[in-house]
C-alpha cells in the first residue's frame, strides 16, 4: 500500500505539473546584437500577478531610471522588492503596463 501510494503521488504531481503555463513562444529577437547599450529603464504603470485568479502585487508601479544610474529598492517586507526584480528577468510576466529597457519592450522580445 506504501508504495502504491507513493506512485500515486508521482502521477499526481505531473498533472500539476501539466497546468504550469508554458512561456511566450514566438516573439522577435532583438535586432541590435549590442542591445542593450545604455542601460535606460522605464517602466510605466506595471500591474503584475502571480496567477490568474490572484489580486495584483504590483499595481500601476511607474518609475524611471536612467542611463549608468545606480539605485536602490527598499520598502517593508511585502512591498514588492522582488516581485519587481521577477518582473525585470521575466521570471513572471507582467499583466499590465510595459517594462522598456534602451526604448525595447521587454515583453516583445524572445526570452531565448
Amino acid at each position: 500500500m506504501a508504495n502504491l501510494e507513493g506512485i500515486m503521488a508521482s502521477v499526481q504531481r505531473c498533472f500539476i505539473i501539466l497546468d504550469i503555463p508554458e512561456e511566450k513562444q514566438g516573439q522577435r529577437e532583438v535586432q541590435d546584437k549590442q542591445w542593450p547599450q545604455k542601460g535606460e529603464i522605464s517602466i510605466s504603470d506595471v500591474k503584475l500577478r502571480y496567477r490568474p485568479n490572484t489580486e495584483e502585487v504590483l499595481k500601476g508601479l511607474s518609475v524611471k531610471i536612467g542611463a549608468g544610474e545606480k539605485v536602490g529598492i527598499v520598502g517593508r517586507t511585502g512591498a514588492g522588492k522582488s516581485t519587481l526584480s521577477l518582473a525585470l528577468t521575466r521570471i513572471v510576466e507582467i499583466c499590465g503596463g510595459s517594462i522598456e529597457i534602451d526604448g525595447e519592450n521587454i515583453s516583445e522580445i524572445s526570452l531565448e
